[in-house]
This record gives C-alpha cells, sequence and structure tokens, in this order.
C-alpha cells in the first residue's frame, strides 16, 4: 500500500461529507483511473481485514462499507506516519498527545510515535510545553517517570476538540492512535442519536454545529471511558447551573451513554448543556429574545406594502418567516456586505411598483434599526416581495423541492429565495447535510443540493455556489423531466375555503362595494364551513390562534400586584398541564429584568416568551386578562392589562397564531381589543377571538 492509498484511507475516514472518484483524483493530483486502481488495492486490504468493500454509487460516488471506521487504525504505523511533519505540526501533535494522555509519556515513547529521533523531540519539547500551557494546563517532568499535563478535563477538551475540529494532515496520527481508534465508530451513533434527537425537539442544526456537537461528544465518551470525566468545579461549568439542561441535553447524554456503554454523569449533561448554549452563537436556530418585535414589524410592513401595490399578501406566511428571517439578519449584523447584483437589480426593477413600496415604508424600519437601510438591503427586501408576487402567479402545483445546503443558515436562506425567484416551485425545507436521512418524511419530487448525498431517495440535482448559468441549466433540465408526473396528481389542488373566498370576494365588492359587513359575514360563513374539514396537518404544525387560545386557557379578571405576579399567574396553567417548566417561568422573569419589557407588544397587551431550552415542553399560550392593569416598564405600551404567556418550541411553529394576534391588535377598528374587554366569560372570549380570527384570513 503506497502513501497516497494510505492518505485516501485517511480523506475517506475523515471526511464528513461522500466523496467521488473525480473529487479524489482532483484531491490528489492523479487521474480518476488511478484513484479506480487505488480503491481496488484498498479493498484487498479491507478484504484480508474482514472489513467489507468499497463499492461506486451513480456519478462515482464512493460508498464504505460498515466496517471501514476500523481501517485506518490497523494501518501500519509507518505508512501511518509516513506523512513528513513540520516541527509546528509535530509540536501541536505532540501537544494533543500529551494533554489527552492519562499516565506519563517519556520523550523515547513521543520519538517512537513520530518516527523521528529523541533528539528531534528534545528540540520540540519547549514548544510543546508552550502550546499545553497556552490552554491553561500545566507540563510536570518527573525524572524516571517522564512528562504528564495536569489540569482541569474542561480545558483538556477545549483544546482537543479544537484540534480534531481542523482539516490538518496530523488530525489523522491522532485517530489512528490505538486509545483514539474506537471514536470513528463513535460518531456513528452519536450522529444517529443527535439526528433523532433534534428531530424530537424541533431543532434545526446546521452541519457545522451539528459536527461540533458529534466532535464533542465523541471526546466525552472517548474520555469518560478512560476514567476522564468532568467534575462539578471544573472551570466549564463555572457559571453554569442545572436550569440551562433541558429534555435535549438530558435524552441525548441519556442514550449516548447507553449505546456507547460508557457512564456520562449529571457533570457531564451540564457541560454539554453548556457547549450547545456556546453553539448557538455559531448557527444553530434559536429563540432570539428579539424575535417577536421583529415579527410584529415584518407583519405591519407586508401589510403596508400590500396596500401599496394593490396585492393582497397577508395570507403568505412563506412570505412573513423568509422576511422576518432577513430582517432578523440584517438588523443584528453591520449594513449589507452583499454586493449589488446586476441579476438582483434587473429582478427588482421589473416590478417599480413593489420598489417604491418597499421604500415608502422603510420608516419603522430604520427606527427599528437606528440607522439608515441601505440601498442593497432595500433591493434584497424587495427581492422578498417579488418572490412573493411570483408565486401568486399560477395556482397549479409545484414540484416540491428540498434545498440542503452545506452553508450557515444565511446562506441557505438566499440560496432558496433565488431559486424561488428562477423556478417555478414549492420549496418544503432547507436541510443541512447531516439532515438527509429524513427527506423521505417531506414527499419531496427533488432535492437540490451543494454537496453530494450518497444514498438519497429522492432524485438529486448538485450545484456549485454562486449559482451560475450552467446551474440554473441543470435544475431547469431536471424540473422539466418531473414537471409532467407532478402535475398530474398534486394532493395541493383540493377546494380551499381560501380558493374560494378568492373567487367570489371580487364579485361581491363590485356588485355591492360599500357593504364591508357583507363580506366579513360571507368570509365568516365560508370559514365555519371549511373549519371540521381544514388540513389537519397545517393545523399541527402551524396552529391558529383560536387553537392555541380556547377557553381552558383564557382567564378574566385576574388579580395582579406587578409585571412579575402577572407573569406567574399567566404561566400557571401552562405550568399545571405540562406545557413548560417552572423555570421557563423564572427565565421570563429574568429576562425581562436583564432586557427590559420586550413582550411589551402594542398598548395593553404582553405577550412574554423565551428561548425554548429554558423549559418549553410543547407549543401553548395562555391569557389572562388583569382587573386592574399592572406596568411592565414600557412607554410606549403601559398599563398593560392582557397577558398572553407564549410557550414556543422553536423559531416557526407559533408563527399563524401570532401573525394573526398581531394583526388583530394592530388593524384599526376592528373591535377585537373591546370585544375582549367586554367578554363576561372564558367561552365568550374565546368564541370572540375565533370569529375575529376567521375575518382577517
Amino acid at each position: 500500500m503506497n502513501k497516497r492509498t494510505v492518505h485516501i484511507v485517511q480523506t475517506l475516514s475523515h471526511s464528513t461529507e461522500p466523496c467521488s472518484i473525480s473529487g479524489l483524483a482532483q484531491e490528489f493530483g492523479v487521474s480518476e483511473r488511478t484513484i479506480r486502481n487505488d480503491l481496488t488495492i484498498l479493498n484487498v486490504f479491507l478484504s484480508k481485514e474482514s472489513l467489507g468493500q468499497i463499492s461506486l454509487a451513480a456519478k462515482g460516488i464512493v460508498i464504505l462499507p460498515d466496517g471501514f471506521s476500523k481501517a485506518e487504525g490497523l494501518l501500519p504505523v509507518e505508512d501511518t506516519f509516513a506523512y513528513k511533519m513540520s516541527a509546528d505540526e509535530r509540536k501541536e501533535l505532540g501537544a494533543a498527545i500529551l494533554i489527552s494522555a492519562t499516565s506519563y509519556m517519556t520523550l523515547g515513547s513521543l520519538a517512537d510515535l513520530f518516527s523521528v529521533s529523541r533528539a528531534t523531540i528534545l528540540n520540540d519539547l519547549d514548544g510543546i510545553k508552550q502550546r499545553v500551557r497556552e490552554t491553561g494546563l500545566e507540563v510536570v517532568s518527573k525524572p524516571s517517570c517522564g512528562i504528564i499535563v495536569n489540569g482541569e478535563e474542561g480545558l483538556r477538551r477545549k483544546f482537543l476538540l479544537g484540534f480534531i475540529s481542523g482539516e490538518a494532515p496530523i488530525i489523522g496520527k491522532w485517530f489512528s492512535l490505538p486509545e483514539n481508534a474506537s471514536m470513528r465508530e463513535d460518531a456513528i451513533i452519536i450522529k444517529k442519536i443527535l439526528n433523532e434527537q433534534c428531530h424530537a425537539s424541533g431543532c434545526d442544526v446546521p452541519d457545522q454545529p451539528f459536527q461540533l456537537l458529534t466532535s464533542y461528544l465523541c471526546l466525552a465518551v472517548s474520555r469518560g471511558r478512560r476514567g476522564m470525566c468532568i467534575g462539578e468545579s471544573d472551570v466549564v461549568l463555572s457559571g453554569c447551573s442545572s436550569e440551562n439542561i433541558g429534555p435535549f441535553e438530558r435524552k441525548t447524554i441519556k442514550l449516548v451513554s447507553q449505546y456507547c456503554s460508557v457512564d456520562l454523569g449529571s457533570s457531564e449533561v451540564l457541560a454539554f448543556a453548556s457547549f450547545r448554549q456556546k453553539l448557538r452563537g455559531q448557527g444553530e436556530s434559536q429563540f432570539n429574545i428579539y424575535d417577536m418585535r421583529v415579527q410584529k414589524l415584518s407583519r405591519v410592513f407586508i401589510r403596508n406594502v400590500s396596500d401599496c401595490i394593490g396585492v393582497d399578501l397577508n395570507n403568505d406566511y412563506d412570505l412573513f418567516e423568509y422576511l422576518s428571517n432577513h430582517l432578523e439578519s440584517m438588523f443584528t449584523t453591520e449594513p449589507s456586505r452583499f454586493p449589488e447584483n446586476p441579476a438582483l437589480t434587473e429582478c427588482v426593477n421589473d416590478r417599480p411598483e413593489v420598489l417604491s413600496a418597499v421604500q415608502d415604508n422603510l420608516g419603522p424600519l430604520e427606527d427599528y434599526a437606528e440607522r439608515e437601510i441601505t440601498h442593497v438591503e432595500i433591493l434584497y427586501i424587495a427581492l422578498h416581495v417579488c418572490a412573493a408576487l411570483e408565486r401568486r402567479k399560477s395556482q397549479k402545483a409545484k414540484p416540491r423541492v428540498i434545498v440542503v445546503c452545506d452553508g450557515g443558515v444565511g446562506t441557505s436562506q438566499l440560496l432558496a429565495e433565488e431559486l424561488r425567484n428562477h423556478f417555478d416551485i414549492k420549496i418544503v425545507k432547507v436541510l443541512p447535510a447531516h439532515d438527509t436521512p429524513y427527506i423521505e418524511t417531506y414527499y419531496a419530487d427533488l432535492v437540490i443540493s451543494t454537496v453530494p448525498l450518497s444514498s438519497c431517495p429522492v432524485d438529486t440535482v448538485v450545484v456549485r455556489l454562486p449559482l451560475r448559468e450552467k446551474g440554473y441549466q441543470t435544475i431547469r433540465a431536471k424540473l422539466a423531466t418531473i414537471e409532467p408526473v407532478i402535475r398530474l396528481a398534486d394532493p395541493e389542488e383540493e377546494v380551499t375555503a381560501q380558493g374560494i373566498l378568492e373567487r367570489i370576494e371580487p364579485i361581491i365588492r363590485e356588485r355591492v362595494p360599500d357593504d364591508s359587513e357583507l363580506i366579513k359575514a360571507i368570509r365568516l360563513e365560508v370559514w365555519n364551513c371549511f373549519h371540521a374539514t381544514q388540513n389537519l396537518e397545517s393545523q399541527l404544525i402551524a396552529p391558529f390562534l383560536h387553537q392555541l387560545l380556547p377557553p381552558s386557557h383564557i382567564q378574566l379578571d385576574a388579580a395582579c400586584d406587578d409585571w412579575r405576579s402577572a407573569i406567574r399567574l399567566a404561566a400557571k396553567p401552562l405550568v399545571e398541564m405540562g406545557y413548560i417548566e417552572e423555570r421557563y417561568v423564572k427565565s421570563m422573569i429574568d429576562d425581562t429584568v436583564k432586557y427590559g419589557p420586550y413582550s411589551a407588544l402594542v398598548p395593553g397587551f404582553a405577550v412574554p416568551h423565551s428561548a425554548p431550552e429554558n423549559g418549553a415542553v410543547k407549543m401553548g399560550m395562555n391569557l389572562i386578562r388583569l382587573k386592574n392593569p399592572v406596568n411592565f416598564g414600557s412607554e410606549e405600551n403601559d398599563p398593560i392589562r392582557f397577558v398572553c404567556v407564549l410557550s414556543a418550541v422553536d423559531h416557526k411553529m407559533h408563527l399563524r397564531a401570532f401573525t394573526n394576534l398581531v394583526d388583530l391588535l394592530t388593524l384599526s377598528s376592528n373591535g377585537f381589543f373591546e370585544a375582549l374587554s367586554v367578554a363576561r366569560s372564558s367561552e365568550e372570549a374565546s368564541l370572540a377571538i375565533e370569529q375575529f380570527e376567521f375575518m382577517i384570513i
């Protein structure tokens, strides 16, 4: 087995995504035939070790056998370390080996591992010690015993996690050590557990944070097997408490302990929760304390733009979701880093009325951002509106498409919006690459991916970013082959209440132009007729407001002394019914102290909420009407008479109910607030919510 074949083994072992013949040929600077010959030689080695055989799928995708994770650990030492390391690489690897060691190591043993002389290691020793000390650990030398590193386990793992998350060849050397070889098999189990728990908790994790979570748990398992666990006084737990732990962390550590045969105690659960909390700044989907303000802003903006262009976009929940996400990203970063794209400008210029409407309604956005919205940012906002108008052009069935992207959340959403703008498709989900085992559950007709996918059960088109004309042509050609099949039998062609209203309302307005009460009565009757047969899946995924606020979730004329007691009282039924934990109530109060009256949504109405990991169990709401209003500290919206606690388990499920609530509270002269104020019972208040909600949808 030559050096290149050894390096191919290392590349296949370390890659988080499927490799292809062409990709390997490009990486090693040889022909595809040479790579095929190398794989043939490698299969002979795998066969001798009873590890199975490498096979090739369509487009030369390399399919690894189940036993391949053991291959690198079985390579001869002289081949594994044949790569000639630089002095800096030896120091980095030497530090990793010493930090992970549980006993003394001699210079001779290090020299043997590196296949260099003892004198070479001696020359590197000061650099190795310096690298260890930079992590906050201590190097201790003892005559006749050797060298050992002392310090807290949390600091060791912090260094090792950073080390194994890199891409340098020396990482392969570290994984080939006998004590680390099992991490490959552990990673397979851990990825499955993480995937299942992410889906069970409704948490979207992009590929990079997902890989870091996997690596972290692999280290925890490997270190735990060697008796090196996080202690209760470890520095990584400083400032952490059991309140940081949610069902996701508890269940994940429990399953990892069970299936990886290692005992990970309560300190490990807390350490994992702390690590996951830090990852939220690196792209994991989270429920930001300011989300609701941005969503309210988006809702009002869409309504105003709809009025300006004369097209009702208020029922386009896709537009609301995409625009809210875009504005949140725009408000939390520096003014747009994106250059002005000619294609973007051309698309928006085709709709001058949209650009004008967006410009005319920038005031509230600029007030919130406390800065001027740039020209490029205006174009991107207008693009979202243009895409919504394109979606309205045709009522015919569209191909159901899943987008798989290995970039961050922002990149994924921009790609999805670009695809919507160019093709007549329905994007049903944007997934990170590690989520592909769940693709079948979305009943998609096509997958558009930025990375190769192995064993994907749905037709797949692989594209490269940024999208060029060649990529558009590839997608267009594939859509042309599947479109006729989809259009023959698409379940979305069913008759809906909204579809009927869109047909009959223009006729009524033409014949009886001044009778708005007639329109409301007909709209309510149509919705009532369809109420029993509404799409159940849609209601479960995104319920209506009245479904979250039945009589059992409304209490009238409650007595409270201040905003704290109002939040506790509004949350009490949700705690008793199992929607939230007690710590969620404390978190809402703590958030208000820390961030101010963020929950005071409009004058007289507050919607307290917190992040899902603070104790949200399932989505729900509970509304109280106070006998005497209390102040939340909001000059603009005090005093507050209605407090509606929201338990949001993710960034999306509550959107329909919340958007309808915003509309009901902000539309002038619709009578909703007054109806809630004079309701004599919970049943009467719940009925009013249902009736008014049907009038606006």
